[in-house]
This record gives structure tokens, sequence and C-alpha cells, in this order.
């Protein structure tokens, strides 16, 4: 029999007096609209209930729900029924808890996230029989993504063939089959890995006022992710759109077609809008740019310093004289001041950064700077990852600039947090939009970070130098050595069209991995022993145009291949960190003219974490 199935416990069937009955304590849906209760109530005074409550007795002659809270509303509020038609059953709390859950399940008007939650429970209850379970973590929620995060884990290094620890080999051994039942047992079957990948997200990774509007509006998962996606982009038009429950689509304006509810639009649809508005939003602010001044040298001077940056090299990058530095020092600490203040006062991060011009980060990095790195996290509303898969296209355009290439800022703080402190120093070679620097001042990480391009504007804190591909030289005279160097190059001839002219994507397959391995060299001398490289590459197959047969390895540079010269010049690999971008890239005809040419793509980016080998 399914561990959720409650079909062949032996209820009773009778009347009950509703005031005898009290509430559940396994209810999973969060939101009940009073339109549909008020629908259901008129129904079931007309036709009577078609499915009857479960309840099980309590001591005193009354009785506790088990499922059917909106049908029991419904007729509470909504029809003169004194009584309502019920199926009685004995049961302890771990079953009741197994017959609330599963029917939440299948209900179809049921959220996605009620739906999560209410999947949740269940594995919780039947993995709480296990000893030691429950001291993973203080809620079912966290307990079930400790314990499913922990074994992926293992499962992706068994499958790398990465040595696995006894432990990590007897935990896997205790608790996969238990697992596997389990998913096997619920009311709609799934993988555990599944669950993990494309359920758990929603509850970990995105924010509680998108998971309320969710549940308010009963969307799916994908409506779900759409409308994150939405909220990132405005704040304020995720707030319309959730209020009203429409979307105000561009050019729809037909008084006798009302605008479909928030839960008839697809997932698509959302997700176009949001891109549509995003690329509005652009606009608009790369007007405001081209119309404002300069940042002032003040703001500049601010930035650099809280990077780390040594004012010797502030004075030579401004021009500035050192004693003009310790002037607008003073100058910034009032307005260090007036950003906190503001804070307090309410004011959003966007709203600060306009009323004096300054960038958003550096707000972000005033008003977190007693935090901790977790803190910083909820702050932003990003999840934290606690296993070696970070998305690589959940990109927050409030750092870094619109940049060929540009990385998640999120994949840059997993990175900061797991392999460095506050107050450390990162070192950026090919910094380009600036996503690192960014996530460094808000994260409070010294960071010096150069460049092809030198742009003073808008972007002091990078400085300009170029690589010698055959002898390249460190960009500074210092004996300072950075904890970790974060490194995300051009990619090779994928994006060559889209760099300045010098870039090393344009070189051949032999110049560039002899710059790689000149490279690697060179940070091995300016590095320390505890100095960590975070690598973010990927496999670079020319498979546009040719079948995957017919691919030549020889044209082809591969992680591993990166891997290799890594360890020739005195690297070793510590970690391998899945950055999987979507699928969706790929249009429609691009896949249909792919399966017919037999040519396989690539959607993953892999950063390779190093050490020294001493």
């Amino acid at each position: 029999m399914p561990l959720t199935d409650h079909k062949n416990h032996p209820y009773s069937f009778c009347r009950i007096d509703i005031d005898k009955i009290d509430p559940s304590s396994f209810q999973s849906r969060r939101y009940f609209d009073e339109n549909s209760l008020r629908e259901l109530g008129a129904s079931i005074a007309a036709d009577g209930l078609i499915e009857p409550i479960i309840l099980r007795p309590q001591k005193n002659g009354r009785f506790e729900l088990i499922a059917g809270e909106r049908r029991l509303r419904a007729v509470r509020e909504y029809t003169d029924m004194d009584d309502i038609q019920a199926k009685i059953v004995e049961v302890d709390d771990l079953k009741a808890r197994r017959i609330s859950n599963s029917e939440n399940i299948l209900r179809q008007d049921l959220s996605a996230i009620e739906s999560i939650e209410a999947t949740i429970k269940i594995i919780d209850v039947e993995m709480g029989k296990e000893p030691g379970y429950l001291t993973v973590g203080k809620t079912p929620l966290e307990r079930v993504h400790k314990i499913l995060s922990k074994l992926d884990s293992i499962r992706r290094s068994r499958e790398r063939g990465s040595v696995v620890l006894e432990t990590e080999n007897d935990l896997s051994n205790k608790y996969v089959g238990q697992l596997e039942s389990i998913f096997k047992n619920l009311p709609k079957p799934l993988k555990w890995q599944s669950f993990l990948l494309h359920d758990l997200v929603l509850l970990t990774d995105i924010p509680s006022k998108v998971q309320k509007a969710s549940v308010k509006h009963s969307l799916n998962k994908a409506q779900t992710k759409a409308l994150a996606q939405l909220e990132q982009v405005s704040d304020k038009v995720f707030h319309d759109v959730t209020r009203k429950n429409y979307i105000p689509f561009k050019g729809v304006n037909n008084s006798l077609s009302p605008e479909p509810a928030l839960n008839e639009c697809s997932a698509r649809e959302i997700q176009v809008f949001a891109e549509n508005l995003e690329r509005t939003n652009q606009k608009k602010e790369q007007k405001k740019d081209d119309s404002q001044r300069e940042m002032n040298t003040g703001i500049k001077i601010a930035m650099m310093m809280r990077l780390g940056i040594p004012l010797v090299r502030i004075a030579q990058r401004l021009n500035i004289h050192r004693e003009t530095i310790s002037k607008y020092a003073q100058k910034n600490n009032a307005l260090i001041k007036k950003i906190l203040q503001d804070s307090k006062d309410g004011f959003s991060t966007p709203d600060i950064a306009r009323k004096y011009f300054i960038p958003q980060t550096l707000v972000w990095s005033v008003v977190l700077q007693n935090k901790t790195d977790q803190e910083r996290f909820r702050a932003l509303i990003w999840g934290l990852r606690t296993w070696d898969n970070w998305y690589f296209n959940d990109v927050d355009h409030r750092f870094g600039d619109d940049w060929p290439g540009r990385i998640p800022a999120q994949l840059v703080a997993h990175t900061l947090f797991y392999f460095t402190r506050q107050d450390d120093l990162v070192f950026d070679p090919m910094a380009g939009g600036g996503v690192v620097p960014d996530t460094c001042l808000v994260f409070k990480r010294k960071c010096w970070s150069f460049d092809l391009s030198d742009r003073m504007k808008k972007r002091p804190e990078i400085e300009p130098f170029l690589w010698d591909s055959k002898n390249p030289a460190w960009p500074v005279k210092t004996t300072a050595k950075p904890d970790l160097i974060f490194f995300d190059p051009p990619y090779f001839k994928k994006m060559a069209d889209h760099y300045m002219k010098g870039s090393i994507s344009d070189f051949s397959r032999p110049r560039y991995l002899e710059f790689f391995k000149n490279l690697f060299s060179l940070m091995k001398e300016h590095s320390k022993s505890t100095t960590r490289m975070a690598f973010l590459n990927a496999d670079f197959r020319d498979f546009q145009s040719s079948p995957a047969m017919d691919e030549d390895p020889e044209n082809a540079i591969l992680v591993f291949d990166y891997m290799k010269l890594l360890e020739k010049c005195g690297w070793k690999i510590t970690h391998l960190i899945d950055c999987p971008l979507s699928s969706e890239r790929f249009s429609g005809n691009m896949v249909s003219h792919m399966q017919k040419n037999r040519t396989l793509g690539i959607t993953r980016r892999t950063l390779i974490i190093g050490k020294l080998d001493q």
C-alpha cells in the first residue's frame, strides 16, 4: 500500500454538527479566496456536498478536521446548513498528517507552493522515523533541503569519479533507498533529484513575497518562476500586477474582453512581459546616464577605498594628490551617515542611489556594512546554495554593466562565501563588466580588478591593463598577495566579435592555451599558500556546424584541458562546480535544425576551484 494512501482506512459516514468540528493541525493551504468560497457555498447549498470532509474523533464528542477545510468554510460562512456530511476515521497523528497532505497534493486547485509544502511534510514525517534525521534542521523544509542536497552532492561526486568519504557513503546507504520509496509512493510520484532541482528552489531561492503571490493566485511552478523574474525587474510593477491580478499587456485595450487573470497567463507570457519591461527600463536608465554628469571624484574615491585599493594607486588613477583623497574621505563620512539615515527612514536602495547620484552597489555596501554574509544574501533576496550547482542564467542586473558574457553576481557571491572571509583580497585579472568588484563591494571584500577597456567615468575601480600574451607581467608592483583570484576570461572563439580587438578570445587554439599556461604560472608566483583560484570557463566545441560524431577534438578546448594546464602550473583542483544555463536559450528552430543534423549543444559552465599544490 502506498505510504500516503488512505483509502484502506476503516471509515464511517455520518452528518456532523459543524460547531463540533475543530480546525486541522495539518493544513497546507495558506490562502482562501472569498469569492471562490462564496461560489462553492452556493453550489453546495443547491446540489449538496459531492465529496465529504474527513474527520477524526476527539474527546468530549468533538471532531478534528483532517481534510476539507475549504468545503467546511464554505458551508459555515455561505450556507444555512448546521451540519455537514463527513467520513470519520480513527487514526493517530502520523496517519492523519499523511491523509491531509495526500488530499492536498491531489487537489487540482492547490498552488505549486502549497503542493510542494505538502510534499515536504509527507517526506519529513516519513523520514522522521529514522533516528538522527530530526537533528538535521529545525524545520521540515530545512531538514528535507539539507538531506536531499547532501545526497545529491554525494551522487555527483561519484559520477565524477571523485573520492567519497566513508561517512558520506554511510549516509547515502542509510537514506537513499528510503527516500526513493517515499517519492515512489507519493500521491503524484516523482524522482527526489527532480524535486530538489525543480521544486524546492521555489521555497529556497524565491522571495517570500513572490511565494505569497503565487499562493494567492494559484500559480504553477513555471508561472511562479516567471513572476519572480518580474519582481526582480521591477518591485513596483510586481506589486501592481499581483494586486490587480492581471498583466497590462502592451497594445491590448478591449473593454469587451477583460484582461486574463494572472493564473490564466502562461509562464512565457509573464516572462516576455518582464523581459520587455527590463529592456524599457534599461533604455530609460541609459538616457538618464547620458544626461547626467560623470560620477564625481568623491564617489570614485569612496568606491575605490572601500574596495581596498591603496591610496597611491587611487591618486594615480584619478590624477589627484593624496591629500585631496583625505579631504574627500571626510566628506564621504558625512555622505555615509546620510545614506544610513535614509535607509532607516525607509528609503529604498534605488531611491538613495538616485538621490545622491551614486551606484546602487555603493549604497548596499554602506547599508550592509555591519552585516554577516548570510544577512547580505537575505537582504539581496538571494538563495544561498549549499551544494555544487550554482545557476548561471539568473543574472542580477543591479551588479555589473551590460557586457558580453556577463556572469551572475550570485555566482560570485557564492564563491566569496565559501572561499573567502570579509576583508580578504580578491584579484580579478579580466573584470569585464565589473560584476566581481561590484559583488566584492557589497560583500565587504577588497578587490583589485583590471581590464583591457578603460572606463574612467563609470568604472574607476577597474584599472586598464593589457596582458602580454607571450610574457604576461603582474599588473601592479606590490608585496600584497590575494586570498582569491576570480578569473572569468573571454571564452575561446565563442564571442570574439563582441570583444575589443586584442582580446584573447580571438587567439588561435595553441596561442590561447599557451597564454593560459603562462598566466597560471604567473598567478602561482604572486599567490600565497592559502590563495584559492576560481576559474570560470566552459567546453568549447565547434558544434554549430558539425554533427556530434564529426566534431574534431583538435579544434576543441574542454574544461578538462584547463584542469590539466592548472595542474601542470602548480595548482591542485579542489572543486568542480556546475553552473548550468537554461536550455530554453536554444530556440525551436535551432533545436529542430540541430536534431536534424545530429548536433549536440552546450548548456553548462564550470567553476574550477584550485589551490597551490604544496
